[in-house]
């Protein structure tokens, strides 16, 4: 039994004359007629009595009917809801995120997108790149963004867009009035950083480490805001996105120091499993935020 064998008893069902039925559905009497016998076969009653030249519903078929409506209303339902779906009339995503893109640059594009596309529900996990990945590979998210590098074989990596870091201290450090430093001068410095597992540390350690430069992790905070009201204490150098602290710089509570012949650079990436299925919703969310980015 198939829904176009439905289809076709529900319209014989409402209109009793299999002539009628055939000639609206563009098919011939005799299909009609056969796909009515099969589905009296499969169940097992009469579904029509056949009076002279007249159908009329058998009490079996009086029941069935009532479900069959049932049945076509709810399929229908669903195939209009699918095509909302696609039309992006609806829908529903699930955006993992690191802490920096998480929280300084993805609101701006959520907001922005579900101002568009009022009735597509979207939810955000903020974690540690190395959280976001094994919640990929858990299918908990659907895709996400990340600050930092990701091993796994099973996660597909494409760029986003570029970031830069910058070296951050208070106003009354003894560098925030210099031009620029050299990078070596960081091995003086007690450091403010992110636990283990954070893109930014990645990626500032590997750069430290590229250089031979050594260097001590003097606290470690489990989030950017703190370590920037540790940098504003004079409590240590921390190394951040541009992004996240651009307001306290200019106002003047932070300062950003330059490296001579330095910049800190960096890629956002697009993950996602290689197994997942990347829908149009999905697929028009990321080229919105691709597009969006660079204003944020």
């Amino acid at each position: 039994m198939n829904e176009r064998k439905l289809r076709i008893f529900y319209e014989v069902a409402i209109k009793l004359n299999m002539t009628t039925v055939a000639e609206s559905m563009y098919i011939s009497q005799p299909a009609v007629s056969q796909t009515i016998q099969e589905l009296e076969k499969e169940l097992n009653v009469r579904l029509f009595d056949r009076i002279g030249k007249k159908l009329h519903l058998t009490y079996e078929g009086e029941i069935f009917l009532q479900y069959v409506r049932r049945i076509l209303n709810i399929y229908d339902e669903g195939i209009n809801r699918i095509k909302d779906i696609n039309n992006l009339a609806e829908g529903k995503i699930k955006i993992g995120a690191s802490t920096t893109i998480g929280i300084y640059v993805l609101p701006d594009i959520i907001g922005k997108f579900m101002k568009k596309y009022k009735n597509v529900d979207i939810s955000i996990a903020i974690e540690n790149t190395k959280i976001i990945a094994d919640m990929i590979l858990e299918n908990k998210i659907d895709f996400a963004f990340v600050e930092g590098p990701v091993y796994e074989e099973d996660i597909m990596v494409e760029d986003f867009c570029e970031d830069e870091l910058v070296i951050i201290t208070s106003k009354e450090h003894n560098w925030a009035e210099l031009q620029g430093i050299n990078l070596d001068k960081i091995a003086e410095s007690r450091i403010i950083m992110r636990e283990k597992g954070s893109g930014t540390r990645e990626v500032f350690e590997n750069m430290l480490n590229s250089k031979g430069i050594s260097y001590k992790i003097a606290f470690e905070l489990g989030n950017t805001e703190a370590i920037k009201k540790a940098v504003e204490a004079g409590l240590g150098i921390s190394c951040i996105s541009k992004r996240c602290v651009k307001d306290e710089i200019l106002d003047g509570r932070i300062a950003a120091i330059k490296l001579i012949d330095e910049k800190i650079k960096r890629k956002f990436s697009l993950i996602y499993h290689r197994d997942k299925f990347m829908s149009k919703l999905f697929q028009s969310f990321i080229d919105f935020a691709r597009n969006q980015v660079d204003n944020i």
